[in-house]
């Protein structure tokens, strides 16, 4: 990441928490909105050390469930619960409406 990206990701994450619930605000979408302050908490670790990981994904009821769903997944994939590359299974999820398993599905067990 760039240092311009890193300021503005700065910028955007502190307008986000100083209007929270109205990314419009910050000039975003509820997606966008999620997916940075996902990289932000993931980043700093600040989601360890409480009962509900800060980095789970809360539906959106202003969003699709397909949308909710493929936000679902890519949390799960980028904490390490799924495999493969989860910021392309998002995009193929954002354009099928479906969230691929073929490329980022469960991890198998270890026996």
């Amino acid at each position: 990441m760039s240092c311009a990206a890193a300021i503005a990701m700065d910028t955007e994450s502190d307008c986000i928490q100083r209007h929270p619930g109205l990314p419009e605000a910050c000039g975003l979408t509820a997606y966008e909105a999620a997916i940075l302050m996902a990289a932000g908490v993931g980043a700093t670790g600040t989601h360890t050390g409480s009962d509900v990981a800060v980095n789970d994904y809360v539906d959106d009821p202003r969003l699709p469930t397909w949308k909710n769903r493929c936000l679902r997944n890519w949390n799960a994939c980028s904490d390490g619960k799924l495999f493969g590359p989860c910021t392309d299974c998002l995009r193929r999820c954002e354009g099928q409406h479906e969230w691929p398993a073929d490329m980022c599905g469960p991890k198998e067990r270890k026996r």
